[in-house]
């Protein structure tokens, strides 16, 4: 049996047909959903982006215990452990964040991989940096210049990608006795960039700066025709992903792939476009905009075209590789296999899922009633992070270690000793913790009655159930002892 996982970066359920919204063309996906099983209960983990992908690379949640940051030294990569089992395994990626500081080890293992230049802040072309008309919002120097290799629609990011991995599997499907292929796309991220046949479609009068598709995170006071046209140049960049993921599902079709290979298609987390006033993913609450997912899933003899209500996030696709392809996990993970789900053995395999930034809200739902815990405290204390590596995003800045850094047995599944650092509120800054926002207190949703999360019922009786909860929750998975104290709930 084979695998093949497919990560489209800051993808919005609410943007797509199968989850509700016909305006946005997505055919390919459409295309696919007759094919899988599609979860309207998958959620977010670990967020943002490497924090995910270090959920599904090990299978252990990462956001209650440290920031963004490489592979641990304790931890079993997924391609690690499928290359021991026999599967040969290859990334295809334009996600650059897997080959700089706080992502630089998580290709290493892949048996092959090749790296698509020139997504976002990738440091791929020198020369002049050409000017922008950027708008109320800003376009990066280094984009500026890797846009100019932006010639036709096939030289975009989405479009090599997907030529790149459709061309792995010509090459390895049929020479490989299994194999496992990581396909990390970075768009729909920001910049929301694309050919004008794409944005046009959906903004079709904009006659404003040529060069406005890139907002600032957190608020922003844009006029309706400036909101439009920014959700417009999304919608467009999900179009052109949706085309050429078309190419791998082509590839599929013409090797005969869907009766012996598993397809997931996911993704790390939302982007706010406006929901509740935020843009982009800043330090604020985790409402269903960024944290409810779509989710694909085809697995050969499960019921095409079904839909399942069973929660689900993204440590629980890492033990679903692994079941699928017969492989154990060489150590304890939090993620469960949804292959039962999958062949209608089961209903569910979990009752609630965690969710969170590292040092932020720490979220919790069961499927109804989504429950954001503040800190206890307004200076966010005690926080502190466990690593062996201190290696984290450019832009980030993590303390230490220094004299206050202890190493111990702190985290029970872990043979070895690890760092655990303490962060003050002036560090907290540094990691982008905006204080005066989580002092605003926790948030809890009753998703039936209030889908759209615009009646906060905390400070009401359900407070203190959910508060339970999440608290057996914590306890059940394991987490730093402290974080009981900084939520309040010892």
């Amino acid at each position: 049996m084979n695998a093949i996982c497919v990560l489209l970066d800051s993808l919005n359920r609410h943007f797509l047909p199968a989850y509700g919204n016909p305006t946005v063309a997505t055919p390919n996906l459409e295309r696919l959903r007759q094919r899988a099983v599609t979860f309207d209960n998958a959620w977010i983990g670990s967020a943002p982006c490497m924090p995910c992908r270090r959920d599904l690379w090990t299978g252990n949640q990462e956001f209650l215990w440290r920031p963004w940051g490489s592979l641990e030294p304790w931890d079993c990569p997924l391609p690690r452990t499928l290359r021991a089992a026999g599967v040969f395994t290859g990334l295809v990626s334009d996600h650059y964040h897997l080959w700089e500081a706080g992502g630089e080890n998580y290709h290493t293992d892949f048996e092959s991989w090749e790296f698509v230049r020139g997504h976002e802040n990738d440091p791929w072309i020198g020369g002049a940096t050409p000017e922008a008309d950027v708008g109320k919002g800003h376009v990066a120097p280094r984009y500026r210049r890797n846009r100019q290799r932006f010639l036709n629609e096939e030289d975009w990011l989405a479009p090599r990608t997907f030529r790149a991995a459709a061309r792995w599997l010509e090459e390895n499907a049929r020479t490989q006795e299994r194999f496992f292929l990581m396909v990390d796309e970075f768009d729909p991220h920001e910049p929301f960039d694309c050919p004008e046949e794409h944005w046009r479609r959906y903004d079709p009068d904009w006659r404003g700066p040529r060069d406005f598709y890139w907002p600032k995170y957190g608020r922003n006071a844009f006029t309706p025709e400036e909101a439009r046209h920014i959700r417009a140049r999304y919608a467009g960049k999900v179009t052109l992903a949706d085309r050429y993921l078309g190419r791998l599902l082509d590839r599929m079709d013409d090797l005969g792939l869907w009766d012996n290979t598993a397809l997931i298609v996911m993704t790390d987390h939302g982007h706010f476009l406006g929901e509740h006033d935020w843009w982009g993913k800043p330090c604020c609450p985790q409402y269903r905009a960024i944290a409810n997912v779509p989710l694909f899933v085809h697995v050969p003899g499960a019921p095409a075209g079904t839909r399942s209500p069973a929660l689900v996030t993204a440590v629980d696709l890492h033990a679903t590789l692994l079941d699928w392809m017969g492989v154990r996990a060489p150590a304890p993970t939090d993620g469960v296999s949804l292959l039962p789900v999958l062949r209608g053995a089961r209903s569910a395999v979990r009752d609630a899922v965690l969710f969170g930034w590292w040092g932020s809200y720490v979220n919790w739902t069961d499927g109804r009633y989504v429950y954001m815990r503040a800190p206890a405290r307004p200076d966010n204390q005690p926080l502190c992070f466990y690593t062996n590596r201190w290696s984290t995003a450019p832009w980030w800045h993590l303390p230490g270690p220094d004299d206050r850094t202890q190493f111990g047995r702190f985290m029970a599944r872990v043979a070895m000793p690890v760092g655990r650092q303490p962060v003050t509120p002036e560090e907290m800054a540094r990691l982008h913790i905006d204080l005066e926002t989580l002092c605003g207190g926790s948030l809890l949703f009753d998703l039936a009655a209030d889908p759209g999360e615009t009646r906060n019922l905390a400070g009401t009786p359900l407070e203190a159930q959910c508060a339970a909860r999440l608290r057996a929750t914590l306890a059940r998975q394991g987490c730093p002892p402290e974080q009981f104290e900084r939520l309040g709930l010892t």
